[in-house]
């Protein structure tokens, strides 16, 4: 039986640019995460990438413990969009942790074409305390000088794939307005 990969804070430079470059269709997700206690500058990093489980719900239920019962903010970097079932888990977490917010950058969308999936999309969208899918694009410099190690300079160059990314805003931005009526 195999389990989801997890590591440690740090990712290879070479799964960076090829799992968050919205130009390419890799088969895994990557989820990197950045969680932070109480607005303390520190954070705890750290990175998954789905086997059989989705990378999101195994952070939920595997990686992520309530330390305490102040804030705490979680920053994840997908190279996918969640799909609906991530979605509903992710609401489910939200609602069992009112302490707990997640901003959610993307590189690109998770198969948008299906309703479901488009569905879980607005309504994550429309919870407190969750700024999903903030940036269809993460911050790219602010990925590898935080979840790549060494002193690395950055050869990252988003503006290579701007068109790809200018077209994942607009399809997020197209289903985030249609009405859920």
């Amino acid at each position: 039986l195999k389990f989801l990969l997890c590591f440690s804070m740090y990712i290879s430079r070479r799964a960076l640019r090829r799992h968050f470059d919205p130009r390419w269709y890799p088969d895994e997700t990557y989820l990197l995460c950045e969680l932070r206690w109480n607005g303390n500058k520190r954070s705890w990093k750290h990175w998954v990438r789905n086997d059989i489980t989705h990378a999101e719900e195994y952070f939920l239920q595997e990686i992520f413990e309530p330390r305490s019962y102040g804030f705490c903010n979680i920053t994840w970097y997908l190279s996918w969009s969640p799909c609906w079932s991530c979605c509903d888990k992710i609401q489910d977490f939200l609602r069992r942790h009112p302490n707990v917010s997640i901003d959610i950058c993307v590189a690109r969308l998770y198969f948008s074409d299906i309703a479901r999936n488009q569905r879980g999309l607005r309504e994550l969208h429309g919870l407190p305390r969750n700024n999903c899918l903030a940036f269809v694009s993460p911050d790219y410099q602010n990925c590898w000088e935080t979840f790549t190690q060494g002193d690395v300079p950055y050869d990252f160059w988003p503006e290579d794939f701007e068109p790809a990314i200018r077209r994942y805003r607009s399809m997020l931005r197209n289903i985030l307005q249609v009405s859920t009526l």
